[in-house]
């Protein structure tokens, strides 16, 4: 029985950490070449406006446009020289983001209640705009093949001295827009922000013209990492994605290769760039029509290492009014989730296949977490340690329970054994003869394993808790300068084996019979896990060793009654089973 439980813990780490390597998901689709458009005038706009379509499934997504050259409309020629950034500034209780006056673009998107982790930065509000970013929530139309792109001209900005939004004041507003001289046409986008909120409004009108084809709203370049390790960070888990009835599509930029063109194909609720803990989205209101959806994503390599530009389309309505949410800001579980439209998804939380047990699990285990830490008001690393505690005391009934049980199966082992020679050709009645073994002395097969696998479903959701949650980013404890980052001393997890191999080492010591195999595993299992989790994240290590420190008084206690066990005679039956 110890030796397939044994057997059990390693299936399952092996299987948990194996499978999603074996089994990659497939690259998504690249988009067709894209071929230069056009401008766009005001006369083909009114002369070639198609009727809006009433779903986006019923028409294929643009491809990304190409920037046009020359002229935008009749009359209004791209600038000779470069407009002046006079850059707007919105600042409140938690970000300073600036807009600048060409394109009309975010420029700037600092997050006031985070530091970056970065060596170049250290210490600063996170950043989340890379430098040089030119097409940060830019605006294109698109009409058939022609092209106006807004990147590149002049917006007027209102207020002009930009918003100071003040903690527990009323929201302030934004507005955008851009009216070239002489030309029957404007274009206005207003963002309305919220002092104690990440969620922003954004509010879109064409006038002038008749309203048709496709908008696309540009996502940037990616983000700007401010983690410990950027470079991994962008390797890793920069990427853009949206979510749709078949679930979330997403696209590392460190997969797209320079002038390579990668299409995500919609219908999308939502579309978003991500790093490991921060998210620019655009997601479709709740009360927004069908049609409104993000029609895909296109995504164009840059020569810059990790960066691809990106743009989200949805198809324009007949009276040229869009609305859509804007959330910039961290990822925060349960910020994304009240976003809705499952928002929360962006961030991969395990395995796709894990995903239905482990986000529900992961997610009330953070809440505990957060809970414990705003009631107790000790450091995350002294809740852990509470926690791994708590989780043993919770689970000492079940473990008596199993151990006693595997005392129980010992017992009769002789039995079972001059059973299994007896019947040893008769698999039919060699069955029948052990389950009435087991009735007789009250033996459970499985009563001594189910009990001891229930902490791992617990140690691998926080296994994703810890790389993904937000809370315990920089989170230092002790000598440890992160729990989301690995113990550079490697002290955890030293720990974590010695307290594995002490449990094992005093279960064997308490047994009736020596076991080889048993003895084997003692050594293996401890060095095996140690190699496993000394790059884990270190608050899962202090987790695990606490969680076994705390058992050993209870596995003291149980070797006693395992050797008491032993040294009494057979039961009766049994006695006379055997005579």
């Amino acid at each position: 029985m110890e030796k397939r439980l044994v057997l059990a813990v390693v299936l399952m780490i092996a299987t948990v950490f194996i499978v999603n390597i074996l089994f990659p998901p497939p690259p998504p689709p690249q988009a067709p070449a894209v071929t230069d458009t056009t401008a766009l005038t005001p006369a083909a706009t009114t002369d070639t406006a198609e009727p809006a379509p009433t779903q986006v499934r019923e028409r294929p997504p643009p491809q990304e446009p190409a920037a046009p050259t020359g002229t935008d409309l009749p009359g209004v020629v791209q600038p000779d020289e470069p407009i002046d950034e006079d850059t707007v500034w919105v600042e409140g209780p938690l970000y300073r983001i600036g807009f600048a006056r060409r394109g009309g673009r975010v420029v700037s998107a600092r997050m006031l209640e985070f530091e970056s982790l970065a060596p170049a930065t250290k210490g600063e509000p996170v950043e989340m705009v890379p430098a040089g970013a030119e097409t940060f929530l830019t605006h294109r139309w698109l009409v058939g093949g022609d092209t106006l792109d807004f990147s590149q001209q002049p917006f007027e900005i209102s207020p002009a001295d930009g918003l100071t939004l003040s903690e527990g004041g009323g929201p302030g507003s934004l507005t955008l827009s851009y009216q070239p001289e002489g030309v029957p046409f404007r274009f206005e986008v207003r963002y309305t922000f919220r002092p104690d909120d990440y969620v922003i409004d954004l509010e879109g009108r064409i006038d002038g013209v008749r309203a048709a084809g496709w908008w696309a709203v540009g996502l940037g370049p990616g983000l700007k990492s401010n983690a410990w390790d950027p470079e991994e960070d962008y390797e890793s888990n920069l990427a853009f994605s949206g979510r749709g009835p078949e679930g979330v599509k997403t696209q590392k930029v460190g997969d797209v290769e320079a002038g390579q063109r990668v299409m995500l194909d919609g219908p999308f609720d939502w579309a978003a760039v991500r790093t490991k803990y921060f998210v620019t989205a655009l997601v479709q209101t709740p009360e927004a029509e069908e049609r409104s959806r993000f029609g895909g994503l296109a995504i164009t390599g840059l020569p810059d290492p990790y960066r691809a530009s990106a743009f989200a389309s949805f198809s324009v309505p007949r009276d040229g009014r869009f609305t859509y949410t804007l959330y910039m800001g961290p990822a925060d579980y349960g910020r994304l989730s009240e976003v809705g439209y499952h928002l929360e998804d962006v961030t991969p939380f395990g395995y796709k296949w894990l995903q239905p047990v482990l986000r529900p699990l992961a997610g009330a285990i953070t809440a505990l977490l957060v809970w414990m830490h705003g009631v107790i008001g000790l450091s995350y690393g002294w809740i852990l340690i509470v926690f791994g505690i708590g989780i043993r005391v919770v689970l000492f009934p079940l473990y008596q329970k199993s151990m006693r049980s595997q005392m129980a199966t010992m017992r009769v082992q002789p039995l079972m054994k001059e059973i299994q020679e007896k019947h040893k050709n008769d698999p039919q009645k060699l069955q029948q003869e052990m389950m009435k073994l087991y009735r007789e002395h009250g033996v459970n097969p499985l009563g001594g394993c189910l009990p001891m696998l229930l902490p791992f479903p617990i140690l691998i959701a926080l296994f994703f808790v810890f790389r993904d949650t937000i809370e315990f980013r920089g989170v230092p404890f002790l000598w440890l300068p992160d729990l989301s980052r690995a113990d550079p001393y490697y002290i955890i997890p030293v720990l974590m084996g010695l307290s594995i191999f002490l449990l094992q080492w005093i279960s064997a010591r308490s047994m009736p019979q020596s076991n080889p195999q048993m003895k084997i595993m003692m050594w293996v299992m401890p060095i095996m896990l140690t190699v496993l989790f000394l790059n884990f994240a270190s608050g899962l290590n202090l987790y695990y060793a606490t969680m076994n420190l705390a058992s050993l008084p209870q596995q003291l206690y149980l070797a006693k009654e395992r050797r008491a066990a032993a040294a009494q005679p057979l039961p009766a039956k049994t006695a006379k089973a055997k005579t």
